[in-house]
């Protein structure tokens, strides 16, 4: 056995040359129904073969009726199997959900239009994070206080009320 070696402990494990990276097919039930038809029938010719031969027409015309019976019930067990499974519904897209920002912290200011105040949005419970280079720091009523501009706001994906 051949050791390969991983960047992670989870991907560490031992494979031989020649089976590494296959895993073995998982039986479904189709298949699982096909192999012992298969097998029943593989069974059904060997005690055929091994009974003792009498002279008379009865005996091969059971074993003739029993060969129709075991070829058409494992013909009926592979068509069945042919029948592609319908297609998954696909998901429908969900609308993206932007964060709406206060309207109750919104500031209009002469020189830079509209802007939101960071305390007042820590205020009304918005906890989404701002984007930093819409900030600008600014004074109101004396206390120090980050300002955001509406327009940067909603550039960066923001719903912003009003203009």
């Amino acid at each position: 056995m051949t050791r390969f070696h991983s960047a992670t402990l989870a991907e560490t494990g031992f494979a031989s040359p020649d089976t590494a990276g296959r895993h073995p097919a998982p039986v479904s039930m189709r298949r699982l129904a096909n192999l012992v038809t298969a097998g029943a029938v593989a069974l059904s010719l060997l005690l055929a073969s091994a009974l003792p031969v009498r002279a008379g027409g009865r005996d091969d015309l059971a074993k003739a009726l029993i060969a129709a019976i075991v070829i058409g019930a494992l013909l009926n067990s592979t068509s069945k199997g042919n029948a592609a499974p319908p297609p998954a519904p696909q998901p429908q897209p969900q609308p993206v959900q932007r964060p709406r920002l206060p309207a109750v912290c919104a500031i209009d200011l002469n020189n830079q239009g509209r802007v939101f105040s960071e305390n007042c949005l820590s205020r009304e419970g918005f906890s989404y994070r701002l984007p930093a280079h819409c900030a600008s720091e600014a004074r109101i009523y004396g206390r120090p206080d980050r300002i955001y501009g509406a327009a940067c706001l909603r550039s960066a994906g923001f719903r912003v009320s009003g203009r």
